[in-house]
């Protein structure tokens, strides 16, 4: 036997052509599962290891040469109108991530729409069945405790954020609780003292309530008499509301989302950034004014695509008996609705 086993010593004592174990050993969807589990048991029980010197080249290969076509997955949008779902711009960004993502290794995303005239969910799924979809991205739900009647068993699937309940599926998502606590030290290492998160319910709930504890966490580190309690409402946005909680609180910076262009104008007669501070926790390159966290929402959708590309070569179908949450880091954005650190009074 020689000193490394190679390929073609598995495929002798397996009885199998070379590149069916090159297949098994790159867990190929192309192969069957029992001829896959049957190869990659040969290579256990003979010692098999790859030759890292191949494997570095092998990489380097695949990255200078553009992937070849191996599949396609399904980007699986459960919103109640076409088209409302990616006008939401980091739900854009999510899909254009991970369509780019799954391009550069040699997938194809195709958007799939479960509330098309004739369309309901089973019969998606007997749609992707027939032509051998076998991966799945569902794309957040409308509203917070979404619901998929969908059967999950033949395929590889992977969540984008929290909103589907009950949690079924592998998560992918900006890590809130940590995009919070940066927004709140970079606050503070600006000079503003008196930090108030003011917040939609609907938005708080979506992300497991990972904003509310990011920022209560982050609170810790400031002085006790300067800790606002968030403030968090429901319903439709109320000027009023926002008013009586800024003359009760008199925060000198606000955290908030969605809504930090509209609470510019809802301060005045008082001035942003030279009276108070505006910042957002989904932040964006297209709109300089506003200051806060970008979420990484590109990177959110490539994530995804890496997810469930990895179980479809691993042949992990079904729903999985243990959740695991791939969490993406966000970083910060200057803007115009911040002082500059020069002008913040210490």
């Amino acid at each position: 036997m020689p000193a490394r086993i190679t390929l073609r010593n598995i495929a002798e004592r397996a009885g199998v052509h070379i590149s069916t174990v090159s297949l098994a050993l790159n867990h190929s969807p192309k192969l069957r599962p029992e001829m896959r589990a049957r190869i990659l048991k040969v290579a256990d029980e003979m010692g098999y290891t790859p030759d890292p010197m191949l494997s570095a080249l092998v990489a380097y290969r695949k990255k200078i040469q553009p992937a070849s076509y191996h599949a396609t997955l399904a980007w699986i949008d459960n919103w109640s109108t076409r088209g409302a779902l990616r006008k939401i711009k980091v739900f854009d960004e999510y899909f254009l991530g991970a369509r780019e993502r799954a391009r550069e290794l040699g997938y194809k995303l195709e958007e799939f729409w479960l509330n098309a005239p004739g369309i309901t969910p089973a019969r998606t799924a007997a749609i992707l069945r027939t032509r051998n979809i076998q991966g799945l991205i569902v794309a957040p739900q409308e509203h917070d405790g979404g619901k998929l009647d969908f059967d999950f068993s033949p395929f590889s699937a992977v969540a984008l954020g929290y909103s589907l309940r009950p949690a079924l599926l592998h998560i992918v998502t900006n890590h809130q609780i940590q995009s919070t606590t940066l927004l709140v030290q970079k606050l503070a290492g600006l000079g503003y003292r008196r930090i108030g998160l003011y917040l939609h319910a609907e938005w708080d709930n979506k992300v497991n309530h990972g904003y509310v504890a990011g920022f209560t966490t982050a609170q810790q580190a400031l002085s006790p008499k300067n800790r606002l309690k968030p403030h968090i409402f429901e319903g439709d946005f109320s000027i009023p509301d926002f008013r009586a909680w800024f003359n009760k609180s008199r925060p000198d910076a606000i955290i908030t989302q969605g809504i930090a262009m509209e609470m510019v104008s809802w301060l005045k007669p008082m001035r942003v950034p030279e009276d108070v501070g505006v910042a957002t926790l989904t932040a964006r390159a297209d709109e300089p004014e506003i200051a806060g966290v970008y979420q990484n929402d590109m990177l959110i959708g490539a994530t995804a695509a890496e997810v469930v590309i990895g179980m479809l070569q691993r042949n992990e179908r079904g729903l999985p008996p243990n959740l695991i949450y791939s969490l993406v880091g966000g970083v910060w954005k200057d803007g115009a609705s911040l002082r500059n650190h020069s002008t913040v009074s210490k």
